[in-house]
């Protein structure tokens, strides 16, 4: 046969040609191969699939199982029509702080019987140095803005350091002997007047209750874990917590503060990184309770990052304290509660705005704990301001967390300044005590927790559970799907209704889709982290997080979602809790 260096050429390019083919048809090995599902890919396009590949921690497909054909795997399950969803994101949670508190029990229906076990609890620990009883009721001991007094403490325990923690964590009662300890007196000032303060009697001298960082400056120094058992059951507690929360679902969160107690939780979170029982992404913060630690928050951050930082450890953000709570009249509200008594921020806007900027040059994020509508004010004052002094791009995720009432002149501002908004779902829910309606009146009551309202105006919005107490009902505070069905339905769980039909909470309309939460604890929970370019939710090139389910909760009973618990739970490829197969 004859041939010319054309025909040859030829020849080669289409041998070539060929072997390319059957490059390209050859399939590509995965780890994992999973058929026969359900899945809810959580993109912007609120997606469905029913077969995925994993390779190397990552999606590489995720489609129809038609399109498993150009994969191959030594591994291949078929969930027979389980659902997947994304690896869920906690927002704002407190798992390290979980036992760091050695609260003495008490109880009682009425003060004298809550008083009684005071004393009998003084009376069964003779040894103990502080007293920390716990629990007392703010319905009980606050009338306007009058609250517990030294004196009555004094009557019951006069001799012994009482520390009387209230039922919401968040102010505390003293006796005479305590405040003295602390040397706190009528010329002491306060940390911050109207938030983070002493109460003063018609003296001026202090009355025995202080409102959240006025008390919570002194935990460390006088309420360290000094004992090494408890240390050690700290520890043990955190670790059992990240697991729950695992055991959840929760692939990532973010520890939004410890009260001071950061670098013994940190050391705790580091430990359990390196003995390799950290489950989830973790990510720590520095509190700022009083107005002086925003001096050093941004050095603090990064000294944490140094010493406890790790793969999964990492410190990204600053956590402020701007306002209190509305129970104990410290959060700040436009207008003044029903007892005359008017909020105040942690920090003006200039001071806000100028940590901003201190946070923008060391590239880190802000947490807000925002209550009360002033403060949500205030803090998108700040970041307006803080945006207009930059060039450039604004380097700080802001995030607000719980935003229980916002000003409906701020509602859309919160998307218009890229603010993100924090929401903890399963407060949502028909509140048994009337403190927080009565101090707010039935029309600013009403207008609490506009979560659907905020999501509907285009801002990015995340979940959160915000449980730090520990004990029995622990796992199910923390949980997710309670926060899913008390967003969805603003009901709590028929089972904890305290008449035949509770009825809904305020403002029906508020009420959260399903796939609004989903996408809250999914996409827009790693967005808060700044992971949404590989984590929240199921796409090719993405960590593959994802929960198993076994029955479909978009179509079930609303009311059956809080006891969800995954079958499985994968993290970046590895199956983590559960199984995939029964």
């Amino acid at each position: 046969m004859v041939t010319n260096s054309k025909n040859l050429a030829w020849y080669w390019v289409l041998l070539i040609a060929v072997a390319s083919c059957g490059e390209e048809s050859a399939p590509e090995r995965a780890d994992i191969i999973i058929t026969g599902a359900s899945i809810y890919m959580a993109d912007e396009d609120q997606s469905w699939a029913d077969a995925l590949a994993i390779k190397n921690g990552q999606f590489i497909y995720v489609g129809d199982t038609g399109g498993l054909s150009a994969f191959i795997s030594d591994t291949t399950i078929d969930l027979d029509g389980k659902l997947i969803i994304p690896g869920l994101t906690d927002g704002h949670s407190h798992p390290g702080y979980v036992n760091v508190e050695n609260f003495g029990d008490v109880e009682g229906d009425t003060p004298e019987e809550l008083l009684a076990s005071v004393k009998a609890y003084a009376d069964a620990n003779p040894n103990q140095e502080w007293l920390r009883p716990c629990c007392w009721p703010t319905d009980m001991f606050v009338q306007g803005d009058a609250g517990p007094r030294k004196e009555v403490l004094d009557a019951v325990v006069p001799d012994r350091l009482v520390w009387f923690e209230s039922a919401t964590g968040h102010d505390y009662w003293l006796n005479s002997m305590a405040l003295e300890r602390l040397g706190v007196d009528k010329y002491t000032p306060d940390p911050r007047p109207g938030l983070a303060m002493y109460a003063r009697d018609e003296n001026g001298e202090p009355s025995g209750w202080l409102k959240e960082g006025a008390g919570v400056q002194h935990f460390a120094e006088h309420f360290a874990l000094d004992d090494e058992a408890r240390r050690e059951l700290h520890k043990e507690s955190v670790a059992e917590t990240l697991q729950i929360l695992s055991r959840h679902g929760v692939t990532s969160l973010f520890d939004a503060g410890n009260k001071g107690y950061g670098d013994l939780v940190y050391g705790v979170v580091s430990q359990l990184e390196q003995e390799g029982r950290l489950p989830v992404r973790y990510y720590g913060t520095y509190q700022i309770f009083t107005p002086e630690r925003a001096m050093t928050a941004v050095s603090e951050v990064l000294r944490y990052r140094e010493e406890y930082g790790g793969e999964r450890l990492q410190f990204n953000s600053v956590k402020l304290f701007m306002d209190g709570i509305t129970a104990n009249q410290s959060a700040a509200f436009l207008q003044p509660y029903s007892s005359g008594t008017e909020g105040r921020t942690m920090l003006s806007a200039d001071e806000l705005r100028d940590l901003l900027l201190e946070l923008h040059e060391t590239k880190l994020d802000l947490m807000v704990h925002s209550i009360g509508d002033m403060s949500v004010r205030t803090v998108l004052d700040a970041v307006e301001a803080a945006k207009t002094a930059v060039e450039g791009d604004f380097y700080p995720r802001v995030t607000v967390a719980h935003l229980a009432l916002i000003d409906p002149s701020d509602l859309r501002r919160i998307e218009e300044l890229g603010v993100i908004a924090n929401f903890t779902p399963w407060w949502m829910g028909v509140e048994n005590s009337n403190v927080s309606r009565n101090l707010l009146g039935e029309e600013r009551y009403e207008m609490t927790y506009q979560s659907r309202s905020v999501f509907d105006s285009g801002a990015v919005v995340s979940f959160s559970s915000d449980e730090w107490w520990g004990g029995e009902m622990l796992a199910t505070y923390i949980s997710p799907w309670l926060g899913m069905q008390v967003g969805h339905t603003r009901q709590y769980p028929r089972e904890w209704w305290e008449s035949e039909d509770d009825g809904v909470r305020g403002l029906v309309d508020e009420r959260l889709d399903l796939e609004q939460l989903v996408k809250g604890y999914t996409n827009n929970g790693a967005y808060q982290l700044r992971r949404e370019f590989d984590l929240g939710s199921i796409e090719v090139g993405k960590l593959a997080d994802f929960v198993v389910l076994d029955n479909n909760f978009f179509v079930g009973d609303p009311y059956d979602i809080w006891q969800i618990r995954p079958s499985a739970v994968m993290m970046e490829g590895e199956l983590i809790q559960g199984a995939l197969s029964q």
